[in-house]
């Protein structure tokens, strides 16, 4: 059983790019933006599988496409090809949760 077969409208998760999801630090390496919660990583070398994602630890599986809503597969066609049905040179997404800001 997926551990990702919830829907994306109810429970706020969203499709980005890779370019959003990594950002440089003040030292100049790269990392997760902290911003978000991640829940899965999409890489088209294994379409049709969910991977973890972290900083420091091994991919692991999180799930499988076909357990996801048709609203998440909607999203991930869209990003993936353009209008005409042709793919473009993304080759990696991330289904993330923003996180609130806390107001002090």
């Amino acid at each position: 059983m997926s551990s990702v077969n919830y829907s994306l409208r109810n429970k706020g998760v969203r499709l980005i790019d890779s370019s959003e999801a990594w950002i440089k630090g003040k030292n100049g390496k790269i990392r997760l933006n902290p911003n978000y919660t991640y829940v899965g990583k999409l890489s088209m070398d294994m379409s049709n599988m969910l991977l973890s994602v972290s900083d420091k630890k091994k991919p692991t599986y999180r799930g499988d496409v076909c357990d996801l809503n048709t609203v998440a597969k909607n999203q991930i066609i869209d990003h993936f090809f353009d209008d005409r049905g042709n793919r473009n040179k993304k080759k990696v997404a991330y289904l993330v949760i923003p996180k609130k800001n806390k107001d002090k």
